[in-house]
Protein backbone atom coordinates (compact mmCIF):
# COMPACT_ATOMS: atom_id res chain seq x y z
CA UNK A 1 0.00 0.00 0.00
CA UNK A 2 1.35 3.21 -1.11
CA UNK A 3 -0.18 6.34 1.02
CA UNK A 4 0.39 9.06 -1.76
CA UNK A 5 -1.88 12.00 -0.13
CA UNK A 6 -3.93 12.87 2.65
CA UNK A 7 -7.51 12.45 2.92
CA UNK A 8 -9.80 16.30 3.63
CA UNK A 9 -10.31 16.93 7.47
CA UNK A 10 -13.83 17.10 6.92
CA UNK A 11 -14.08 13.77 5.10
CA UNK A 12 -14.76 11.41 8.08
CA UNK A 13 -15.15 7.53 7.98
CA UNK A 14 -15.61 5.01 10.86
CA UNK A 15 -13.31 2.06 9.79
CA UNK A 16 -11.92 -0.52 12.50
CA UNK A 17 -7.67 0.09 12.32
CA UNK A 18 -6.69 -2.85 14.56
CA UNK A 19 -8.10 -5.23 11.86
CA UNK A 20 -6.74 -3.12 9.22
CA UNK A 21 -3.03 -3.49 10.96
CA UNK A 22 -4.06 -6.92 11.85
CA UNK A 23 -4.49 -7.85 8.07
CA UNK A 24 -0.83 -5.90 7.54
CA UNK A 25 1.13 -7.59 9.54
CA UNK A 26 -0.60 -11.02 9.26
CA UNK A 27 0.29 -11.22 5.04
CA UNK A 28 3.28 -9.26 5.37
CA UNK A 29 2.23 -5.95 3.56
CA UNK A 30 4.39 -3.36 2.46
CA UNK A 31 2.88 -0.07 3.54
CA UNK A 32 4.99 3.24 2.54
CA UNK A 33 4.36 6.97 1.91
CA UNK A 34 5.25 9.44 -0.43
CA UNK A 35 5.18 13.00 -0.21
CA UNK A 36 4.78 14.94 -3.46
CA UNK A 37 5.82 18.80 -4.61
CA UNK A 38 5.00 20.61 -7.61
CA UNK A 39 7.73 21.76 -9.03
CA UNK A 40 7.75 25.40 -7.73
CA UNK A 41 8.59 23.31 -4.40
CA UNK A 42 10.92 21.24 -5.39
CA UNK A 43 13.11 24.02 -7.40
CA UNK A 44 12.76 25.81 -3.89
CA UNK A 45 13.75 22.48 -2.22
CA UNK A 46 16.63 22.16 -4.73
CA UNK A 47 18.11 26.02 -4.30
CA UNK A 48 18.18 25.97 -0.70
CA UNK A 49 20.46 22.72 -0.64
CA UNK A 50 22.11 23.94 -3.35
CA UNK A 51 23.24 26.66 -1.21
CA UNK A 52 23.46 24.66 2.30
CA UNK A 53 26.68 24.32 3.98
CA UNK A 54 27.96 20.85 2.76
CA UNK A 55 29.41 20.01 5.92
CA UNK A 56 26.20 20.69 7.69
CA UNK A 57 24.70 18.54 4.98
CA UNK A 58 27.58 15.74 5.57
CA UNK A 59 26.53 15.28 9.31
CA UNK A 60 22.99 14.47 8.82
CA UNK A 61 24.76 11.23 7.33
CA UNK A 62 25.52 9.43 10.46
CA UNK A 63 26.02 6.03 9.32
CA UNK A 64 26.60 4.24 5.88
CA UNK A 65 25.85 0.67 5.46
CA UNK A 66 26.29 -1.81 3.20
CA UNK A 67 23.27 -3.21 0.98
CA UNK A 68 24.27 -6.80 2.15
CA UNK A 69 23.71 -5.62 5.67
CA UNK A 70 20.66 -3.66 5.54
CA UNK A 71 19.03 -5.24 8.52
CA UNK A 72 21.78 -3.79 10.81
CA UNK A 73 20.45 -0.14 8.97
CA UNK A 74 17.23 -1.21 10.64
CA UNK A 75 18.25 -0.67 14.08
CA UNK A 76 18.18 2.21 15.24
CA UNK A 77 21.81 3.87 17.26
CA UNK A 78 21.68 6.52 20.10
CA UNK A 79 22.99 8.80 17.70
CA UNK A 80 21.60 8.39 14.28
CA UNK A 81 20.01 10.87 11.78
CA UNK A 82 20.22 9.66 8.81
CA UNK A 83 21.49 5.91 7.75
CA UNK A 84 22.30 5.57 4.17
CA UNK A 85 22.34 2.57 2.16
CA UNK A 86 25.43 1.81 0.21
CA UNK A 87 26.35 -0.28 -2.93
CA UNK A 88 29.88 0.29 -3.16
CA UNK A 89 32.30 -1.12 -0.38
CA UNK A 90 34.40 1.67 1.51
CA UNK A 91 38.08 2.04 1.17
Amino acid sequence: MCLCGLSPHSHRRTIDLGRINQGIVLRNIVVFGSVNANRRHYRLAASALAKADPTWLGRLITREVHITEFADALTPRDNDIKTVLTMARAH
